[in-house]
This record gives C-alpha cells, structure tokens and sequence, in this order.
C-alpha cells in the first residue's frame, strides 16, 4: 500500500469567484445557433451539463490575477501563514490578460513578495500538475512553502457561436499552499501522483480566430466580444467521446494513484473497494454528467464524490482547486434529476459533510486532449 508523507502536506486552501452571475436563462441572449427543437434553453443546459449558473468577469477590473491574488490570500490565511512565508508560486492558467510580465508577477507582486513565480499551462489538469510539483519542491528541499494557484477567465476565449462550448465554460480561481509540516501526524501527500498524456487529435480544444460576432451581442457585451476579436476562441469537439475518456481516464488515474489497477476496479479488489469507502474524490468538474459517470465508474456514493459545477460551470485548472476549497469550507452538492419531460431544472442541495482532518483526498482532472492525472493526501487541517 502507499505510504503517507508525514513531512509535506496541504496546509491551506482559499478560492475566489467572479460577481457577475450569469444564469442560463440569461445566457440565452448571447449563444447563437441554438437549436429550439431541443427545448427550453434553461433546462436543456441544465440536462446535458448540470450546470446552472456560472460565473463571468468583468474585463474592465476583473482577470486571471485579480482572481488568483484572493484566492491566494485566502489560502495563505487557512495556512496560518503570512505571505512573506510563500517561497515560491506556481500559477496554472491559459487564459491570462498579459503574459509578461504577466498576470502571476502581477499577483505575486500584489502580495508583497520577490519570490520565483512561473506559469503552467496544462489546461484543465493544470493543477494537479501544479500541485505535484509544488509536492516535488517542497519535497526536495528547494522550499518550505509553495502556493499553486488555479486561475481561469474562460469566458475571453468562449465561443458564443456554438451552444455545446458556449454552455460549459466560465471563471473562478483556487489555491493551495503545499508546505513542510513538523507535527508527525498520520497526515500529507499518499503514495506517487499518476501524471499521463495521451495524444487524442480529435477531442483537442482548438483555438480558432475566424469565429464570428453575432451582431445582436454588439452593445452591452461590447467587452466580452471585443476581446473575442482580438485573440482566438475556444472550441470543443468529438464531445461524446470526450465524455467518455474523461471518465474512463480519470478513473484510472484514481486507482492507480491509489496503488491499484483497472483490473482490480473491474474485479472488485476488497482491498480497492475498502480504500475507495474512505476515500473523498474531487474531480475536475468539465460537466456534471461526466462527474456522474466517474462516480458511477468507482462504484462510490454521491456523498464521496465533490461537486461545484452547478453554480461554477467548467473553470479548466480552477476546478479543482476551487472545489477542494469548498469541500473543506462548505461541503458537498448534489442535483436531483427532473421527471422526465419536465421544463424545470433539477434541484440542488447539500450533500454529506466537509472535507475534515484525516480524509483521503484525491484530486484528478483531464484535458488538453488528453493530459490526465490525480494526487492522493490525507488532509492535514
């Protein structure tokens, strides 16, 4: 079985999301070629995502930094920390506002410090990429303390011309401080990260800079559509293979993280099926009916698996940092599914209890087409 590091842990964990609420209804008035035989606009969002409102920047105040710099100061808070304690930064994102000297320098700079501050740019695994190396670091005996953190504004780079992009992606920010702890309790980073790249042609997020403004978006979303002019959209395709691998995939990555197989997933492993039931699961959180499927997949409770999605919508490498800081602060969410037919969206409510001291944690995310990873810790705060 793995072992647990009692000498490197995560020690704080804060996030940040936008004001500006957009719900599906109003995203309605910006999303182009939608078809209507589908349904209410509101509700079909609702079924094939589970998202039911998400967050947007405002490009006047608001970017990646912006985000980050609260997000971090409110990690470095749960850590106890001042944030002359952080040594370095890892900040994972791709979708900044400036490269150099860039939206990290700018929010390190915020924070007071001189330390070393690069950015990562894995997409949606980005943090757990992030993390793992901020584990490495640490680890080594480079630093004491490492802040990653997970910022996105997706909503610059959203292609409003196709509905299957447009309903999914949003903005948000969390953080982690990875640090050296002394107290020798059972608590810190299990066993090995699993950090896997496949190459999937098809299922690739593509930039694509001919997309074109719809005319009735000219106006009071001038902002959002003057920045889409400016650099390349998003856009997503092979949407039902996507689904599928990002399940398949990252419970994998979960298992092996673990010490386990697929093999002993699909042969229920008693050994497996024991860690499993006391193991809490934050997951990317790309659409809510991929969440379903890795809970599914693991043969876990809904009340083990974390959901943020159907008030965040898909923030890339903010997901699961930003979920975990939830998780630990506020807890879990559920969705009950409408009856069949039904307008209405289906209802969302509390699920099982935060994330506590001596819970086996493990974040796992998949993007990029296809890098795909987790990391295991027993939470230490």
């Amino acid at each position: 079985m793995p072992q647990v590091d009692r000498e490197v842990a995560i020690l704080g964990t804060g996030s940040a999301l936008p004001e500006r609420v957009v719900t599906n209804a109003e995203l309605r008035q910006y999303v182009q070629n939608y078809d209507e035989s589908s349904g209410d606009f509101a509700a079909w969002v609702d079924r094939v995502t589970h998202i039911q409102e998400r967050r947007w920047i405002d490009p006047s105040r608001e970017t990646a930094g912006t985000l980050g710099l609260a997000a971090a100061r409110r990690a470095i808070e749960a850590a106890r920390m001042k944030p002359q304690d952080i040594e370095h930064v890892v900040f994972c994102s791709f979708t900044v506002k400036e490269m150099f000297p860039g939206d990290p320098s700018w929010m390190v700079n915020e924070l007071g410090l001189t330390c070393g501050v690069f950015m990562m740019t894995a997409a949606c695994a980005g943090s757990v990429w992030g993390v793992t190396l901020a584990r490495s670091l640490v680890q080594s005996g480079q630093f004491k303390n490492v802040l990653v953190v997970g910022s996105e504004c997706v909503s610059r780079a959203t292609d409003l011309n196709d509905p299957l992009t447009a309903i999914l992606f949003a903005d948000a920010a969390g953080a982690i401080v990875v640090g050296r702890k002394s107290d020798g309790a059972e608590t810190g980073f299990y066993g090995k990260s699993v950090l896997r790249f496949e190459w999937a042609a098809e299922a690739i997020n593509m930039w694509n800079g001919n997309s074109a403004t719809p005319d009735h978006l000219l106006g009071e979303r001038r902002d959002l559509i003057t920045m889409q002019q400016e650099r390349p959209v998003l856009r997503m395709v092979a949407g039902q293979r996507v689904l599928r691998n990002a399940v398949n995939r990252m419970a994998q990555a979960v298992v092996e993280c673990l010490g386990f197989t697929m093999d002993d997933l699909k042969e229920e492993n008693p050994a497996l099926r024991e860690v499993l039931s006391r193991a809490r699961i934050i997951p990317h959180q790309a659409n809510g009916r991929i969440v379903d499927g890795l809970q599914e997949k693991l043969g876990l409770t809904a009340e083990c698996v974390y959901r943020t999605i159907y008030h965040t919508g898909n923030s890339s490498a903010a997901t699961t940092t930003y979920t975990l800081d939830y998780a630990v602060r506020v807890g879990n969410l559920r969705r009950e599914e409408p009856a069949e037919g039904s307008p209405l969206m289906g209802a969302i409510s509390p699920c099982g209890r935060r994330i506590e001291k001596g819970d086996l944690v493990v974040l796992v995310s998949i993007g990029a087409g296809y890098l795909y990873g987790a990391v295991a810790f027993v939470h230490a705060y």
